[in-house]
């Protein structure tokens, strides 16, 4: 009995997926950026993260915008709000999952969504000044809100859609939202997901 019962344990230690150890550098060593670590730390143990962690390396740098690459970086917004600070790290492996994943598609993709949405407006705090990869954010905001979705529940995620919706990228994540059936299709026929 005592070996059924160990051999059911391991068996659902081996199959429950598990957040990756995460290689996190501290900038300036701040008390600031040691709370975004613990904060980090403590969602990856609270939520299984392992299908939205493309890069385990991550800077935190307090003087930093969020960012995705070369390194991914998280500055020292949202630390008292642990679903938005969730967003924005899933935000950027969201970036980190087309650079690895769908690199060459986005010369295929780009053209597409601005016949789409030729009249967003690029400019911050709408999208990010460049047409370019404010039109590839939809795809990211997209991704950002499956994982969220999948994270949090619906209610919750769309709570932090629509904060983000009011607070910057606003264009970007208003078309997301209103147009969800239409992005969800484009999603699919590229085979872009997590």
């Amino acid at each position: 009995m005592k070996h059924l019962v160990l051999a059911m344990l391991l068996m659902s230690v081996c199959v429950s997926a598990k957040t990756p150890k995460l290689n996190i550098t501290l900038k300036h060593d701040s008390a600031g950026e040691q709370k975004r670590k613990e904060q980090i730390e403590r969602l990856a143990e609270k939520y299984d993260l392992a299908k939205y962690t493309i890069t385990r390396d991550i800077v935190i740098d307090q003087q930093a915008a969020n960012h995705s690459s070369p390194v991914l970086t998280q500055n020292l917004r949202f630390l008292d709000n642990d679903d938005r600070a969730l967003s924005a790290y899933v935000h950027e492996q969201a970036h980190w999952l087309l650079m690895e994943h769908h690199r060459g598609q986005a010369r295929e993709m780009l053209p597409e969504l601005i016949r789409l949405y030729p009249n967003i407006d690029i400019k911050p705090p709408y999208g990010d000044g460049r047409q370019g990869s404010s039109y590839m954010h939809l795809v990211v905001l997209m991704l950002e809100w499956h994982a969220l979705e999948d994270l949090l529940g619906d209610a919750r995620a769309r709570a932090v859609m629509e904060f983000k919706r009011q607070d910057h990228y606003k264009e970007l994540y208003a078309t997301v939202m209103v147009h969800r059936q239409e992005m969800e299709s484009f999603l699919q026929r590229y085979g872009v997901k997590w």
